[in-house]
């Protein structure tokens, strides 16, 4: 039995023995370089002797030899890392300095200590000398500490005064160690203090320096990140808080090597003090991604700030249409939504109760809209806020207008604000010429506020038969009338509210024209038209005789277009009635076969930038950009441009 025991656990070690051979990978120890270190390497004492403390640093043990003496004594031959070993230096008695040189050793390396060990007096001669290593008197304006160590035949004294060093001792004798204290300097110019050594008629000076200048101070007072615009900007204003003089501040701009960031200028601020406004001009962005640019503000010595500046792209913040309008019935709405940054929604207390904002996801606004059970027509504005909007701009702003409402008369509106339409040819050109008596309608909503002396264009023909908004000398939302025969116009004819739907009526026999404002008469004048108008007119291309053919919105030229919208634009062969232009419903809509009703253009959405005459005339129009200038850019896009709406 026990041979069987044996056997087996000899060949269970055999199997695991095994098995660490074939799993296990030999392990190499690491080999760690011999190091040692020692401070202070150096060291020099009085006459008198004293003691020299030694920190080794080492990878290992370490050992110390040297040349035997009797003047010093190390407290340990051998040790490890960390160690700290003092020498013990007992007094020169001989009058030369004493060199004592020992080897600090790890393993193949060595590191030297020197001790020095200064000379006594002289018997036969008076003597006083000082020593201190060289340039330790030269102190950094934050000030330290001297040590000068004395030789003397005979006791000394030490002669001087300051404000800012302070002596360990005013006397002593031969071997002496005196330590000055040196407080720091605190003003801009250099400080100097003299002390004496003396000893009988012997004299050795000792001159302390600390060196001047207040350290240079620049801080970012303002924010120390900024994000910009893409706009131009030529003032970007940093504050700062410094004790340079701003005529010597300069900036060190890395990211910009294109110079779209750029420095101006530095000047004190108003409110005096250490406060300074530095100046930047930023270049607009119109690349496709924000770029980033690291800028040190910096004075003439070693004083820097550093400023992060960011300049974002051109944002884009726009609902796929401006208004929106449900009907009665309980339903989801989904506002699609053109945004490069991030914003926050937020609905108008009119919104409260029917209309809830759900969550924006995929590029789409999502809101649930509550059944309107009877009662008037209710509207809420939404109103998208970019988030984190740069320092240099106000936060970009859209608004879209939600109209729960029964279906009205008219679902769609132009835009003039960058359209026109014109007779590219006429099917019946006779309808419209020769009109001895006849009426211009239209429905319009002024967006936006113009200039003094602009002119905007409601319909007609420049210098035969125009009917528009101001001039100069007349406001710009005032109505007029502009004629071969002159032009006709009164101060009551003024549309004075903006997003306000009015009803305009202009009518004229062969001696005179009147106005009509929502169906109220506001004004008549006299005017010579005995041989009618003719406003069958087409645009042939001709620029010479661009405002010669009969437009929609448009006339002259491309700045005197309607800031607005418009609909249900009509020209009759007779002269309506103040009844008939008040009849139900007459504002949005009329019966195509109306009587006299030679052109009916209702600018509702037409097929594709063909603009529909509903009339028995059939003189359909071409609808078109109106490119004009804004803000040194064109505006406008390709064909007319429709709105929804919900009138009335």
């Amino acid at each position: 039995m026990k041979l069987n025991s044996l056997f087996i656990c000899a060949a269970s070690a055999l199997l695991l023995c095994g098995a660490c051979d074939k799993g296990d990978k030999k392990v190499e120890p690491r080999i760690v370089e011999d190091a040692i270190s020692i401070n202070p390497s150096t060291a020099t004492v009085g006459s008198k002797g004293g003691d020299v403390p030694v920190q080794v640093t080492s990878s290992g043990a370490w050992s110390l030899s040297g040349e035997g003496n009797d003047l010093v004594t190390p407290s340990a031959m051998k040790g490890k890392d960390g160690d700290i070993v003092s020498f013990k230096i007992k007094a020169n008695d001989q009058e030369v300095d004493r060199l004592f040189t020992y080897t600090f050793t790890c393993g193949k390396k060595s590191v030297p200590l020197k001790i020095t060990l200064k000379k006594k007096a002289p018997e036969a001669e008076a003597q006083l000398e000082i020593y201190y290593p060289e340039l330790s008197n030269n102190l950094p304006r934050e000030g330290g500490k001297v040590t000068v160590l004395v030789t003397s035949s005979k006791a000394w004294t030490l002669e001087g005064e300051s404000d800012f060093v302070t002596p360990s001792a005013l006397s002593g004798e031969d071997g002496a160690e005196v330590v000055f204290d040196v407080k720091a300097n605190e003003t801009d110019a250099e400080k100097i203090a003299d002390y004496t050594f003396r000893m009988d008629d012997k004299q050795v000076p000792f001159r302390i320096t600390v060196a001047g200048g207040i350290p240079e101070s620049i801080e970012i007072t303002s924010k120390p990140e900024l994000r910009l615009a893409y706009t131009k900007d030529e003032r970007v204003a940093v504050k700062l808080t410094t004790n340079v003089d701003p005529r010597d501040l300069s900036a060190e701009i890395t990211g910009a090597d294109d110079g779209w960031l750029t420095w101006s200028i530095a000047r004190p601020s108003e409110s005096g003090g250490n406060m300074v406004t530095a100046y930047f001009s930023v270049r607009q962005n119109d690349g496709e991604t924000s770029r980033e640019a690291l800028v040190k503000i910096k004075g003439l010595k070693k004083g820097e700030a550093t400023l992060k500046v960011t300049q974002l792209v051109k944002p884009q913040l726009t609902a796929e249409k401006q208004a929106y309008f449900v009907g009665v019935e309980e339903q989801t709405l989904d506002i699609p939504v053109t945004a490069n940054i991030e914003f926050d929604v937020a609905l108008g207390e009119s919104g409260d109760g029917w209309l809830t904002y759900k969550n924006y996801a995929d590029g789409v606004l999502h809101f649930s809209v509550g059944a309107l059970n009877g009662g008037s027509a209710r509207e809420c504005e939404v109103t998208l806020t970019e988030k984190n909007a740069p320092d240099n701009a106000e936060p970009v702003k859209h608004v879209v207008r939600i109209t729960q409402k029964t279906k009205g008369l008219i679902e769609k509106v132009a835009d003039m604000r960058a359209s026109r339409c014109y007779f590219a040819t006429l099917s019946n050109a006779a309808a419209l010429n020769n009109l001895t008596a006849g009426t211009m309608e239209a429905l319009v909503n002024i967006q936006e506020t113009r200039t003094a002396g602009s002119i905007s264009t409601i319909m007609g023909i420049e210098d035969k038969f125009l009917l528009r908004l101001g001039d100069v000398g007349v406001p710009w939302n005032q109505i007029q009338v502009a004629t071969s025969r002159g032009n006709r116009t009164n101060a009551k004819l003024t549309l004075s509210e903006l997003n306000r739907w009015y009803h305009i009526a202009v009518t004229w026999t062969p001696s005179s024209v009147s106005f009509y404002i929502d169906g109220k008469f506001i004004h008549s004048a006299s005017l010579a038209l005995n041989r009618g108008v003719n406003l069958g007119s087409t645009f042939t291309g001709n620029e010479s005789k661009f405002s010669r053919a009969f437009w929609i919105g448009y006339s002259y030229n491309a700045d005197r277009y309607f800031p607005g919208y418009m609909s249900e634009v009509r020209i009759w062969n007779r002269a309506l009635s103040k009844a008939e232009i008040n009849s139900e419903n007459h504002f949005y809509s009329v019966p195509v076969n109306s009587e006299g009703l030679v052109g009916y253009w209702k600018l509702d959405g037409g097929s594709g930038n063909t603009v529909i005459d509903s009339s028995p005339s059939g003189n359909h129009m071409t609808g078109q950009i109106n490119v004009r200038s804004q803000n040194g850019e064109q505006v406008g896009d390709p064909g007319m441009h429709y709105v929804e709406m919900s009138l009335p």
